[in-house]
């Protein structure tokens, strides 16, 4: 009798568990703002609240990253990160990777790991300042890279991308940003059925990376209309 040999214990993540929504970025005049919000959903079900999908990151934090798609996945980046910024820390020459350089290490990470079959399932946006230049770029879970002024990803690519063209300006002030992205937000809790209307906003500038707390969007959910109670449907009225 010939005997079969043992099933390999080794996996890849085939489908995205736990996942949030779009992100969607853009620069103004000296530096970038990037939202998302806060809803991570387990297949349809709105499961976990209040969970940020962005980090400053690099040995200096003076990096932004934000993420769609798996969020165990993004963790595991945030800690792919961490453990390079140890080793430029141990290094003591006074090097850290910039936002550019870190998009592009990884870019080649998500390109590698999907030629493995074994993506990262997110949609990364990387953004930055340094030497007076803002920096602001995107990257897919198979390698595919690109630079922009406006980025949105997920579902925001196709509601909220239309928003920021016809909106956006490259003298705009953060006041003008900050509202702008807030609309595209607005428009994407309207639309997508795994957004939340409570969002965070990252703040990349001369003066370093931030990322605020949860606000809560101005939303139309809460006119009387719609939450009025009593009445019938009989005269077309609650």
């Amino acid at each position: 009798m010939q005997a079969h040999a043992p099933e390999s214990a080794f996996t890849r993540t085939t489908n995205p568990l736990v996942t949030g929504g779009s992100v969607v970025a853009l620069k103004y005049a000296g530096g970038v703002l990037v939202a998302t919000d806060t809803l991570a959903s387990y297949g349809s079900l709105a499961r976990f609240e209040n969970v940020c999908r962005m980090s400053t990151v690099g040995m200096n934090h003076d990096v932004l990253l934000a993420a769609g798609g798996d969020y165990s996945d993004y963790q595991q980046m945030l800690k792919m990160i961490d453990i390079r910024a140890t080793q430029e820390f141990a290094l003591d020459d006074g090097a850290a990777l910039s936002a550019s350089e870190m998009h592009h290490w990884l870019t080649r990470i998500l390109y590698q790991r999907r030629s493995k079959m074994d993506p990262l399932w997110n949609q990364i946006v990387i953004a930055g300042f340094r030497d007076g230049q803002v920096y602001l770029g995107t990257s897919d879970l198979y390698g595919t890279m690109y630079t922009e002024d406006i980025i949105a990803t997920g579902l925001g690519a196709h509601m909220a991308l239309p928003l920021l063209r016809k909106g956006w300006r490259a003298d705009m002030s953060e006041a003008e940003a900050r509202k702008l992205l807030e609309d595209c937000m607005r428009v994407l809790f309207y639309r997508d059925t795994r957004a939340s209307a409570n969002i965070n906003i990252g703040k990349v500038d001369a003066s370093g990376c931030t990322v605020s707390a949860p606000i809560k969007l101005e939303t139309f959910w809460e006119h009387p209309e719609f939450v009025r109670g009593g009445g019938h449907l009989g005269n077309g009225s609650w």
